[in-house]
C-alpha cells in the first residue's frame, strides 16, 4: 500500500456489504481525508429527502448533540472538518459525506484519522432522533434553509438558464430533476418520512468510500472493519442512464425575466456512452468547439462577431449531453444562434485546424495536471473512472486523449444532435445598465 512518488493512483482495497473502499495514493497533501458516497436513482420521490440528509448529519450526533459541542470536538481535532452535500451524475444522485484533518505526521503521535473517522461514523449512524423521526427543531431549520437555497438558484442567471434548458430538454427523463429536488417536494418532507429515507440510504444504497492522504495501513483496516454496523443484505441495483435519443424536432423555449442580458442555452444530445472509446474524441471535440479561449465558439461568437459576453460548451458525461451557453444582447439572439450552429456544422465537416487540436490537447493536459492539486478533484476523477469501469488514471487518460485523431473527432461530431434551444430574455422592465 506504499505511495508511488509523483504518480496519483487509486487502489481498490475491499468490498463489504455493498460498500467499495478505495485508497487514493498521492504524496502531495498535508491533509488526510475520507469521502463517502451513497448512490440512489434520481427520483422525484426521494431527491429532496436524500438532499436534506447531509444537512441533518452536520447538526450533530448522539455523542455531540449540539452544533456547539460538535464544533468544539472538531477544534480539539486540530480544526478537522466534516461536511456533506448532494450532486447528480447522469440519472443518479450522490449523497456525499466527507471528513478531513491534518495528517497524523504533524500531530506528535495523536491518531487523528481514527478519531475523525469515528466521529464521521457517529454522525452517519447515530443522528439526532426523537419521536420516530429526526429532531424536529433541527429538521425544520434545515428544511427552511433548503427552501431558501432552492429559491436562490434564480439569482445566478447563467446557472439558472442552464438548469432550465436541461429541465425542458429532459422533460420526461429523470435527469430533469434538480440534484436537490424542488421546493414543492422539500415542503412534503417531515422528520418521520425523512428518517425513513435515511434508513433506506443506510441499508440499501450502494456506497463508495475513498481514503486519501497519508493514512497508515492499520488505521485504514480499522476503518474498513468498523464501518457501518447496519444490516446491508439488500443493496439496491441502480438503473442505467440512457444516453440515446433521436430528435425529430428541435424544441424552442423563451422565458422572460427582469434582466438586462439574455442567456442563450442550446442543448445537444451527443449519443456517446461515457464508458465507450468514443468518449475520448468527444472530450476533444468539446474542447475544440467551446472548451477554452482558443475554441471556435469563443473566437467566432465572442471575438470576431462581438455578439456574446461569453460563449462556451460543457459536457454532461453520464447523460450524454452537451450544452452551449452564451450571454448576449436580446437583439443579437438570431445572429448568435446562426454563428453557433455554423461552428457545430464546421466540426461535422472536419473544418478543424491542426492548431485547434494541439491547443485543445494542451489545455486538457494542463487541466488534468491542475486537478491533481486538489484532493476533492482527484476523488471525483477516480469515482468517474470507477462508475464507468474505465480503469484509467491521470497519465493513461492523457495518453488516450493524445491518441485522438481528426477522423475520430469528425466521427463523434456526426452523432451530435440539437435538441432544445432555451432563451432567457429581458422582459423590458429595466433599461440596460450593464450585464447581470
Amino acid at each position: 500500500m506504499g505511495l508511488s512518488a509523483g504518480k496519483t493512483t487509486a487502489e481498490k482495497l475491499a468490498v463489504k456489504n455493498g460498500i467499495t473502499f478505495y485508497r487514493i495514493n498521492s504524496d502531495k497533501f498535508k491533509t488526510s481525508r475520507v469521502d463517502l458516497f451513497f448512490v440512489d436513482d434520481l427520483s422525484k420521490e426521494r431527491a429532496s429527502g436524500n438532499a436534506i440528509l447531509p444537512l441533518m448529519m452536520k447538526r450533530g450526533c448522539e455523542s455531540y448533540p449540539s452544533v456547539k459541542e460538535l464544533e468544539g470536538k472538531l477544534e480539539e481535532l486540530y480544526g478537522a472538518d466534516i461536511d456533506g452535500g448532494v450532486t447528480k451524475k447522469g440519472e443518479r444522485q450522490f449523497i456525499g459525506f466527507h471528513m478531513s484533518h491534518i495528517s497524523d505526521r504533524y500531530t506528535k503521535g495523536e491518531r487523528l484519522f481514527d478519531q475523525c473517522s469515528d466521529l464521521l461514523m457517529c454522525m452517519l449512524e447515530k443522528p439526532l432522533i426523537e419521536n420516530g423521526g429526526f429532531k424536529g427543531s433541527l429538521f425544520r431549520q434545515e428544511r427552511d434553509n433548503m427552501v431558501d437555497y432552492i429559491r436562490s438558484r434564480v439569482n445566478d442567471k447563467m446557472r439558472f438558464s442552464l438548469s432550465r434548458c436541461i429541465e425542458e430538454m429532459c422533460v420526461d427523463e429523470p435527469y430533469a430533476i434538480p440534484e436537490d429536488g424542488t421546493e414543492e417536494d422539500v415542503l412534503l418532507l417531515n422528520p418521520q418520512n425523512t428518517l425513513r429515507i435515511y434508513e433506506e440510504m443506510i441499508k440499501t444504497y450502494p456506497a463508495y468510500a475513498y481514503i486519501s492522504g497519508e493514512v497508515d495501513d492499520k488505521s485504514i483496516q480499522r476503518f474498513i472493519d468498523g464501518f457501518m454496523t447496519a444490516d446491508r443484505g439488500n443493496v439496491k441495483k441502480l438503473k442505467p442512464t440512457n444516453v440515446y435519443k433521436d430528435i425529430n424536432e428541435v424544441r424552442k423555449i423563451d422565458e422572460k425575466m427582469d434582466i438586462s442580458q439574455g442567456k442563450l442555452c442550446m442543448g445537444f444530445r451527443t449519443n456517446v456512452e461515457p464508458a465507450s472509446d468514443e468518449y475520448y474524441p468527444l472530450v476533444v471535440y468539446n474542447g475544440i468547439l467551446g472548451g477554452d479561449a482558443h475554441s471556435k465558439l469563443f473566437r467566432n461568437v465572442r471575438e470576431k462577431a462581438s455578439l456574446a459576453y461569453y460563449a462556451q460548451s460543457v459536457l454532461e458525461k453520464y447523460k450524454g449531453l452537451m450544452i452551449i451557453m452564451s450571454g448576449i444582447e436580446a437583439e443579437n439572439r438570431g445572429r448568435a444562434e446562426e454563428i453557433i450552429l455554423e461552428q457545430v456544422e464546421a466540426m461535422k465537416k472536419g473544418d478543424i485546424e491542426k492548431e485547434d487540436i494541439e491547443a485543445t490537447l494542451k489545455a486538457l493536459e494542463t487541466g488534468m495536471k491542475t486537478m491533481q492539486d486538489s484532493q476533492w478533484a482527484i476523488v471525483d476523477f477516480f469515482m468517474s473512472q470507477h462508475l464507468t469501469e474505465s480503469g484509467e488514471d491521470f497519465d493513461s487518460m492523457i495518453e488516450r486523449l493524445k491518441a485522438v485523431t481528426l477522423d475520430d473527432v469528425v466521427s463523434v461530431a456526426q452523432k451530435v444532435q440539437l435538441d432544445t434551444i432555451y432563451f432567457l430574455k429581458p422582459d423590458g422592465s429595466r433599461h440596460k445598465e450593464g450585464a447581470i
